[in-house]
């Protein structure tokens, strides 16, 4: 199992990951860090504009989630709506990504749907934004546990020597009986 990222709040752990049962990564991740000042007029001698520190942090990124990829697309997208407001950690590649995050939308688009209303796949762009909200210890813990998993199911058995038997062949290749007889036809 791959685990590209994780989400822990006092809900539990979200995760993006790439393992043989499910695809869940991510795209298009982007943050900033911007300078917080404020101007100062009224006071000669000094400076114009006071630097205050930095603002706080955002990042956002997507995520495309495809049904014949192992995930419920409509389950996803609704268990996603609990999680908006909270404030946890965000861990990518194991290591906590900046400060505690607070998850402040999950915008879905891209949805496609077949006619019997079963969703097959769905673009979901999360947006974070740094908070100062203590966390539980308990969050803490799970994080850690969360992430420890991954290092423990990091062996994935290799495709080097898989092979398919020659009785799996022959019942797999298919005879295209036009095909020959449309060559026989043209070297006549």
């Amino acid at each position: 199992m791959s685990i590209i990222a994780t989400f822990t709040t006092e809900l539990g752990t979200k995760t993006w990951e790439v393992n043989s049962r499910k695809v869940n990564d991510f795209t298009d991740f982007s943050t900033s860090f911007e300078v917080e000042a404020e101007d100062n007029s009224s006071v000669e001698g000094s400076p114009l504009t006071n630097e205050r520190g930095l603002k706080k942090q955002s990042l956002s990124f997507s995520s495309t989630l495809v049904a014949q990829l192992g995930v419920d697309v409509r389950a996803e997208i609704e268990d996603w709506k609990q999680w908006v407001g909270q404030t946890g950690i965000l861990k990518i590649g194991g290591e906590t990504f900046g400060p505690n995050y607070m998850l402040k939308s999950v915008k879905i688009g891209s949805v496609q749907i077949d006619t019997k209303g079963r969703f097959h796949m769905a673009k979901l762009t999360f947006s974070f934004e740094e908070n100062d909200e203590e966390i539980d210890d308990s969050i803490v813990e799970a994080a850690e546990e969360a992430n420890g998993q991954d290092a423990e199911e990091t062996e994935v058995p290799s495709a080097v020597n898989v092979t398919c038997s020659t009785a799996e062949k022959a019942k797999r290749k298919a005879k295209n009986l036009a095909v020959k007889y449309d060559i026989r036809r043209l070297t006549y």
